[in-house]
Order: structure tokens, then C-alpha cells, then sequence
């Protein structure tokens, strides 16, 4: 577990999100198609119309409500004072969209279950599925993704309770951590349960050797172990799952705050057979540092080629944030795209957005202007262009918090985010693929904000 002090107010946990990306379409009659190929299809030919919604997190719960726009200019304003439906949810609820928007799935991370909904329209949420994953999975708070139109992982690194191995003839000397990973696929059309993998990750050479770290004026040889699991994509016959650390002093063993936390010497990724999720292994590159597990925002896409990119997220700012190739199962050592350099300043991000034809959009703090920049308001956006290397740094508001950023949306050469700076109002920003101007996008809809809130995406 992260260690982070968030000084946050009960207003700054107030968050607001324009979600889902709505779709009126009319299929054919003659279409044999299949629901996975039907709805990508009425996704791409009928994307016209946004459902936006309020997530209010004061106490950890997430509320909904949409509100269908086919008009997202200028002209128009949208608020949601005293508006929603809440989503059951212990903690923040995890939710994802199907591409058409008609079904909404959401994780009660912290309850277990998963639930999937018809969007209705207004305030109106037709519950559909609903299912316990906590015994399956064997924990209340495992993660989940959606894998594709058909069917999502839910996963779960269990560090806290990793094995650890000492020496048979030595029990004072030791050799790693063992930590279990327990997958699942659900189908999304009715969230049937499929078959459950348990594994114990591999431990790479890099885990097994330790490093030095002062603590309190005593050397100590640190270890590091896979902590967490998460944003996994499929490529392919593959899947990769990326990791983050965490560090073990087995001298003086504690977890929590106040212990040492890994300090990260490479970059590795779990790779997986694909569907049959055996076969585990880690690929790994030492042209760059830092996690790959990322946090609420996406981490890797498979672009039109079939290969992986993946940006870097950064525990410190030490490290350049770099988005990385992952071809034929394997990091490609040449290609080392340095977002902190092209930027001019250090800056440290959650994850990334693909927007396609070598495109993505980038929110990034600015670790220069803040140490802690985990929970300040010191974020931007920047345009990659991950063929020609190349970084925009846009002319978006100061003041904005991207944190918990969650999604966005492509359409029709657009790229659409709702950006809007701590405690004010916003906008929907529209952003031109195919420029590189820093102003090369249209401001639409004015967001109107409650409190001292921030909107966390577009789905």
C-alpha cells in the first residue's frame, strides 16, 4: 500500500465526472454478428450522444446521475446540484462502460460485489447482474478491468501476506518473497464467473538481489517483492498485468507507515498466456524506472500494429516518467520515449490515454512545483506522439487535480476530457488529434462545479 498524506478536506474529496460516452443506433435485422462485434460496430457508426454524471465521494461512495446531451458546445452548461443516483459502493466504486454506454459495471471495492446496470436515462439505473466476488476471489478489495466488450479481469496481488523463504541451512538468510496472484475472467453480458488461476508470481533477478538503505544511521540489505497488481491488456495471445513494489527488511520486518518503501532499479511487467492466464513470466528493461501498475487512469494500449505502449508511473521525482514498447512479448530496449526531458521539468503521472495513429494525452504533474504532488493541484496535459517522439505540453488551466482522472473519449478525430481547476468551474475540452498547436482544441460545455471538486473523466 501506497503511503501517501493527502490533506484533503471533506470538499476536496468531492469529485465530479462527465461519464460514458452514449449511443442511439438501430442495427440491422440480417446483422448474425456477435454482441462483442454488434456493439463495437453501433459504438463506431452511432456514437452521438453523451451521458454525463456526478461522483460525489465525501465519505468513499460514488453517485450517478446522467443527463443525455447531444449538443456538448459553448452554448451549453451542466450542473448536478442535488442530483444522483449512488452507485453501491463501500469505498470509491471502480466503473467502466460498455463502448455503446448502454450498461454501466461497477466493483463495490471494499464490499466484494459487482453489479451491472442498464442506463435508463435521468436518474434511472436498471440493475441487471449482480454478483459476490469476495469468495472467489478471496478479498473484498481485489481490482478489475475491462479486458474487452466481452468480458473483464478481476485480480488480486496478495503482498501483505507474501511468503517469505529463508535459506533451508541457514534460517538467517534471506532468499525472496512468494506472492499469490488470484485471476478471474467475468462475462460482462451476464457476469458469469470463469474459471479461477491462482499462481505464485515469479520472482525476478532483480528481487532477489537487495540493495542498501540507511535507516535511523544502521545499513540495511532491502528486498524488493510485487506489491500490487493491476492494468492489464491483451495483446495478441498475451496478457500483461502491470506491478508495482514493495520493499522488506528482514532484519526489522514491518509493514505500514513509517517502513521503507522500494526504490525502483528497472521496469517489469507480468506476462500471462492469454485466455488460458498460465504460464506466468516477467519481462523486464533497465532503460527506465518506476511502477507500471499506474491507479485509476489506463496504462498500456495495443496500438494498430499489435504493439504494447506503456507510460512509467513514478513513485518520486527521481525518476523520468518515459512511456515504454513492449513487441512480440519483449520491452524493445531501443525505443525510450522521455516525457520529463521533452517537457523541460520533472513530472510525474497516474497513466495515459491512447487516442490512435500514434496519439495519446497525457495528465501530468508538475513534481517541480510540488513534492506533493500526489494530492496538489499542480497537473496539466500533454499531446505524445508516440512514433515521432514527440510531446505538446497543452494550454489547459492551472490549478487542476488529475489524480483519480479515470477516462476520455474518442470520436471522430476528437479527443474529449473534462477539465476543470480545484473549486472552480470547467469545461469539456475538445482536442483537435491532429494538431500540435498547444491551443489546438475548442472549449464546449461549461461543467458547472460543487464545492471544491474536480471532474474525473469521460467514458
Amino acid at each position: 500500500m501506497i503511503n501517501i498524506n493527502y490533506k484533503w478536506s471533506i470538499q476536496k474529496l468531492i469529485v465530479l465526472s462527465i461519464f460514458s460516452l452514449c449511443l442511439i443506433a438501430t442495427s440491422c435485422s440480417n446483422d448474425d454478428s456477435g454482441p462483442e462485434e454488434q456493439e463495437k460496430k453501433e459504438s463506431v457508426e452511432g456514437r452521438e450522444k453523451f451521458t454525463l454524471a456526478l461522483s460525489a465521494s465525501p465519505t468513499g461512495e460514488t453517485k450517478v446521475y446522467t443527463q443525455t446531451l447531444t449538443d456538448v458546445s459553448d452554448a451549453v452548461t451542466v450542473s448536478y446540484d442535488g442530483k444522483g443516483f449512488e452507485m453501491p459502493s463501500t469505498r470509491t466504486a471502480r466503473i467502466f462502460a460498455s463502448a455503446n454506454g448502454k450498461s454501466l459495471f461497477n466493483l463495490d471495492y471494499g464490499g466484494g460485489r459487482i453489479y451491472k446496470f442498464s442506463v435508463d436515462g435521468g436518474e434511472t439505473y436498471s440493475l441487471k447482474h449482480e454478483k459476490n466476488v469476495e469468495f472467489a476471489i478471496g478479498t473484498a478489495y481485489p481490482r478489475w478491468t475491462k479486458a474487452s466488450e466481452a468480458s473483464a479481469s478481476i485480480h488480486y496481488a496478495d503482498g501483505r501476506n507474501a511468503t517469505r523463504v529463508f535459506d533451508e541451512n541457514d534460517p538467517t538468510k534471506f532468499i525472496r518473497s512468494d506472492v499469490k496472484l488470484r485471476i478471474m475472467s467475468v462475462g460482462l453480458d451476464n457476469l458469469a464467473f470463469g474459471s479461477i488461476e491462482e499462481i505464485t508470481i515469479p520472482v525476478s533477478d532483480t528481487d532477489l538481489k537487495p540493495y542498501t538503505m540507511n535507516i535511523d544511521g544502521t545499513d540495511y540489505d532491502i528486498y524488493n517483492y510485487v506489491g500490487r497488481v493491476d492494468a492489464p491488456v491483451i495483446a495478441g495471445n498475451k496478457i500483461y498485468y502491470g506491478i508495482s513494489k514493495s520493499a522488506y527488511n528482514p532484519a526489522n520486518p514491518c509493514s505500514g507507515r513509517g517502513c521503507p518503501r522500494a526504490i525502483y532499479s528497472n521496469v517489469e511487467t507480468l506476462v500471462l498466456d492469454y485466455p488460458s492466464l498460465t504460464n506466468p513470466q516477467i519481462i523486464s528493461t533497465d532503460i527506465a524506472k518506476g511502477a507500471t501498475n499506474g491507479y485509476r487512469t489506463p496504462v498500456s494500449y495495443v496500438d494498430e500494429s499489435n504493439d504494447v505502449y506503456q507510460i512509467i508511473s513514478v513513485p518520486n521525482k527521481d525518476y523520468d516518467t518515459k512511456i515504454l514498447k513492449i513487441s512480440n512479448g519483449a520491452y524493445d530496449d531501443n525505443y525510450d520515449f522521455n516525457i520529463s526531458n521533452l517537457l523541460g521539468f520533472n513530472v510525474a503521472t497516474n497513466g495515459w490515454f491512447y487516442a490512435g495513429n500514434g496519439i495519446g494525452y497525457v495528465p501530468y504533474a508538475n513534481t517541480d512545483e510540488s513534492d506533493n504532488w500526489f494530492s496538489d493541484s499542480v497537473w496539466g496535459v500533454a499531446r505524445v506522439d508516440l512514433y515521432n517522439k514527440t510531446v505538446v505540453d497543452l494550454n489547459v488551466p492551472d490549478n487542476l487535480w488529475l489524480t483519480q482522472y479515470q477516462s476520455a473519449v474518442v470520436k471522430d478525430g476528437k479527443f474529449y476530457m473534462a477539465i476543470t481547476p480545484t473549486g472552480a468551474d470547467g469545461n469539456i475540452y475538445i482536442f483537435d488529434t491532429t494538431s500540435t498547436d498547444p491551443n489546438g482544441y475548442e472549449v464546449g460545455a461549461k461543467l458547472i462545479n460543487l464545492a471544491e471538486g474536480t471532474y474525473i473523466g469521460i467514458y
